[in-house]
């Protein structure tokens, strides 16, 4: 059973459970609905799983990884972590490469193939997400981009957090 921290302890006996259960099952639902809005029809046309497109988007941003990073990255095991990559190295998106320094680290690259799934990937989502936008107001729009920001940066605080241990009160 998880150890819950002496802060959250503090937090859940201000509030009433009823409340926190309420608070909880608000947050989920919104995160849901989210979910469900950014994650486009468009994908369906992809013949990849939800964890293959997750482990594509990992490179948006970097030509490689570790196994090691991606893991971490995605919160999923090591064991995982290699049969995801087998899996996408079969379909000749990824290739693995042992560091030169280094043989117990094995770096992860996005082949030609992969890269051309990625640029789908993302046009895709930039594609249904301005149709999505397109029904909003100017003013939506703006407090839509303040409000995912301002979530984006508690999230990251918080995971970060929950990561070096840190608690939250």
């Amino acid at each position: 059973m998880e150890k819950i921290p002496v802060c959250r302890k503090a937090l859940i006996k201000s509030l009433k459970k009823d409340d926190w259960d309420n608070l909880l099952q608000r947050i989920m639902s919104s995160y849901n609905d989210i979910s469900r809005s950014i994650n486009p029809k468009g994908l369906l046309k992809i013949n990849l799983t939800t964890a293959q497109i997750k482990l594509l988007t990992c490179f948006s941003d970097r030509d490689e990884h570790t196994m090691t990073a991606l893991s971490k990255s995605l919160t999923v095991s090591m064991p995982t972590m290699t049969a995801m990559v087998d899996r996408l190295e079969a379909a000749n998106m990824v290739k693995r490469e042992r560091d030169t320094d280094d043989r117990r680290v094995v770096r992860v690259r996005l082949t030609p193939l992969g890269k051309k799934e990625l640029e789908k990937l993302v046009h895709i989502r930039r594609d249904e997400m301005e149709k999505i936008l397109m029904h909003l107001s100017e003013h939506e729009m703006k407090n839509f981009l303040v409000s995912i920001e301002t979530v984006a940066q508690l999230l990251t605080k918080a995971r970060n957090k929950r990561d070096l241990g840190v608690s939250a009160l």
